[in-house]
């Protein structure tokens, strides 16, 4: 059922082996007026989630029996809608980077601030919130941005996080090239220090599942959406 009502209706998943941070997390965010359903491991939160439909899941990595990752990436595949919220005590760059990769929207660290985590979940769920009637229609790709869905030639293609970031930000500059350093910055943010190697691996990555010629290589400047014009279609 839709949910007009963010604030009032929604409904938000916790996954906390803590159980003291799991009530904290219960108590606040009931207080702020959403629905709760909260597990202490991975698993049981992956047996009930299509029961449990949450709009929002707040996810710690480090957990008894599978990790936060492997969560995510279950729950990704179970709804490529639900928003995905890690909050966790690793705070490195890479296990963000793998949080992130595994399909979280979101990466907290603890200690965490309680007005903090509310505020970043009001903005996770409006975002959720916003509708797209229509694809982005691209030849035979159509890009569904909301349902995070890519379908090439009336087949759908499985791209990773990253990878679908980094095909919507070229399909929504499409009028332009743009360089290495301005996608890292947009896609992985500007606290990125990793090579920019990285943005031409992603590029390849795109370009075998979806098609060589999609994205064009203007050498010494960056990259660009190819071939026939971007519209918005049914």
């Amino acid at each position: 059922m839709e949910r007009n009502d963010e604030n009032k209706k929604a409904k938000i998943m916790i996954v906390e082996d803590d159980r003291k941070i799991r009530r904290l997390l219960e108590i606040e965010v009931e207080h702020a007026g959403y629905e709760v359903v909260s597990y202490e491991n991975g698993i049981d939160a992956i047996e009930n989630f299509r029961e449990d439909g949450p709009d929002l899941v707040i996810l710690d990595i480090m957990l008894p029996d599978i990790d936060g990752y492997d969560v995510a990436t279950q729950i990704r595949k179970l709804s490529p809608d639900v928003v995905i919220l890690m909050l966790t005590a690793l705070g490195m760059k890479k296990d963000k980077l793998t949080g992130f990769d595994s399909g979280a929207d979101d990466y907290m660290t603890k200690p965490f601030d309680n007005e903090e985590l509310l505020a970043r979940i009001r903005a996770l769920l409006r975002r959720k919130h916003i509708s797209l009637s229509t694809p982005i229609i691209f030849g035979p790709l159509e890009i569904y941005e909301e349902q995070r869905k890519v379908i090439y030639k009336g087949e759908e293609v499985e791209l990773s996080k990253t990878e679908f970031e980094l095909l919507m930000y070229l399909v929504k500059n499409k009028h332009r090239v743009v360089s290495k350093e301005e996608i890292l910055n947009a896609v992985w943010g500007i606290d990125y220090y990793g090579s920019d190697n990285t943005v031409e691996v992603y590029i390849n990555y795109i370009r075998k599942k979806l098609s060589p010629d999609l994205i064009k290589t203007v050498r010494g400047v960056g990259y660009k959406i190819a071939g026939e014009k971007l519209e918005a279609g049914n």
